[in-house]
């Protein structure tokens, strides 16, 4: 049994900055764009039989985390979007690994996370807008 399991991480003081970037760029060509919220997503392939234990659930989570801050890796996605807003996910083609992928699953085998094959990072954007 193969499953991708997905580990959304927080943004970060930076990331907001970035956000508020997009934001005016956007806001040029969509004037009716009220915000943008942006978060990082790892999306993991699982080829064990089982999901993974507690003890590799935490190690994940620590791999995909900063180590300043507590609870900035979650399952669930932290960008709710409402009626009237888009999200929109960006990220590498399915049909092949890339580098970053390949470092990624150099470090999860290096911690004892065998079961880890590919590693794709994405990045979410939540664009809200006026009715």
């Amino acid at each position: 049994m193969s499953s991708v399991l997905h580990f959304y991480v927080r943004p970060s003081g930076h990331e907001r900055a970035a956000s508020e970037y997009i934001q005016r760029k956007l806001q040029s060509e969509l004037p009716e764009l009220q915000g943008v919220k942006t978060e990082q997503c790892y999306n993991v392939n699982w080829t064990a039989e089982s999901f993974p234990s507690n003890k590799e659930m935490k190690k994940l989570t620590w791999l995909f985390g900063c180590p300043l801050l507590l609870d900035d890796v979650a399952q669930e996605s932290w960008l709710l979007p409402g009626p009237t807003d888009l999200l929109l996910e960006v990220g590498p083609r399915l049909n092949f690994s890339t580098p970053t992928s390949s470092n990624i699953v150099s470090v999860c085998q290096a911690a004892g996370l065998g079961a880890v094959d590919r590693v794709e990072p994405t990045r979410r954007y939540l664009l809200s807008v006026w009715p």
